[in-house]
């Protein structure tokens, strides 16, 4: 382990936050990752032809 803790200054540009984000951003990033697991479990069971 590094004796250095490694801290991120909370106004600079290292810092995200989903609240800092659009309400369409935040649904976005919760959505995207969802739909591509629906979509690779109904390409996985062959439910589309």
């Amino acid at each position: 382990m590094s004796e250095h803790t490694h801290r991120h200054n909370k106004e600079g540009p290292c810092h995200f936050s989903l609240m800092s984000l659009s309400a369409v951003k935040r649904l976005l990033f919760v959505a995207v990752p969802l739909l591509a697991l629906w979509a690779l479990v109904v390409w996985a069971g062959g439910w589309l032809g």
